[in-house]
């Protein structure tokens, strides 16, 4: 089969024909029909040194095939298998939980205390076909298309988000980032009772992505982020929910600044460095809640995005901009810093 494949520590990868993979004891073999990038794939392409620290805690060895964002058909089960066909139109999990750890065993798999990533502790989905274990599958709503598919890992972490910021209806909500997942956000944040939402970012191609999306966009190198939040949310005295996407250490100075009094911050973005927060000011005596975001709940999340999604109450591909062959993977991973939103792998050939 042909396959994008990380030889080594750097740039790029290879497009190259590899050994087409079988299905072991409680895995499925999925023919690969649409694939989305992440940012992790893109640290893996450029491999910094978010993709150093991130391979070493889930032991990535080289050669790998990249990618945890896809859909396909399954077109072969491994014995054990029950609960997914031959024929099954699927999507997957990227967090492989071990099922027997305390946080498994208490309804927390997504944060399993010996996890695994698919993508990065196995091989993954920019590939013809992909294997993974049954217990990350799950199969699509006959209305759903192989993209929405893809993107439904995304789309759980956006919807996770929204599920752990207590959100009320008609809140105003700043979302941090208009990337990928800061897009997916906003849509989620509509869908479930938000009233308005704020959306900030650097990059203006991503800013008018946002405003489709009905969200207040705020260039926030060249607009004042106090002065509009003061604005629009004159009487609350600050945002009711903040949801960071970005990752960037910086973005904290004055984040809590826009939050009201007994609101609440989400963090969904990973800063690659310490950040300082005054506890006093920041949390204590604004009496805020923050919450951090690391996937989707298995499997609540999922079915919510599902049912979103079959109910055309969000359309998970506005947020895409640009469709590749896998052949041209190198090229659509270029495409990222010249401006885009998701990226979606649609031929395989």
């Amino acid at each position: 089969m042909k396959a994008l494949v990380k030889e080594n520590r750097d740039r790029g990868f290879t497009f190259k024909e590899t050994e087409k993979p079988v299905p072991g004891p409680g895995e499925v073999l999925i023919r690969v029909r649409a694939a989305a990038i992440c940012g992790t794939d893109m640290h893996y392409y450029l491999w910094n040194d978010a993709a150093e620290g991130f391979s070493s805690k889930f032991n990535l060895q080289f050669p790998m095939i990249p990618g945890h964002e896809c859909a396909g058909d399954v077109e072969e089960v491994g014995s054990g298998v029950t609960s997914i066909k031959k024929g099954d139109r699927v999507t997957l999990e990227t967090h492989i939980p071990c099922g027997h750890c305390f946080n498994c065993m208490n309804d927390e798999p997504h944060n399993c205390q010996n996890m695994k990533i698919y993508g990065t502790s196995c091989d993954g989905c920019f590939a013809e076909y992909a294997v993974a274990p049954e217990s990350i599958v799950f199969r699509l709503p006959d209305e759903v298309s192989y993209e929405d598919g893809a993107l439904f890992e995304p789309a759980g972490v956006a919807m996770r988000a929204v599920e752990r910021a207590d959100l009320l209806p008609g809140d105003t909500v700043l979302v941090s980032g208009s990337g990928p997942i800061g897009l997916l956000t906003i849509q989620m944040l509509y869908s479930s009772g938000a009233g308005k939402v704020i959306a900030t970012d650097l990059d203006e191609y991503r800013l008018k992505l946002a405003k489709s999306l009905g969200a207040i966009a705020v260039n926030s190198a060249k607009e004042n982020l106090a002065d509009v939040i003061r604005r629009e949310c004159a009487q609350r005295g600050g945002v009711d929910v903040i949801i960071e996407t970005t990752g960037a250490a910086v973005v904290y100075q004055d984040l809590f600044s826009y939050l009201r009094n007994e609101g609440h911050i989400v963090t969904v973005g990973h800063p690659g460095k310490p950040v300082m927060i005054n506890i006093m000011e920041a949390i204590n005596l604004k009496g805020a809640t923050m919450r951090g975001v690391f996937g989707r709940k298995i499997w609540g999340t999922w079915w919510k995005v599902a049912s979103l999604v079959k109910n055309k109450k969000v359309d998970l591909c506005k947020v895409v901009t640009h469709r590749f062959a896998l052949r041209d993977g190198n090229q659509a991973f270029e495409q990222v810093p010249k401006g885009s939103g998701k990226i979606l792998f649609t031929d395989f050939s």
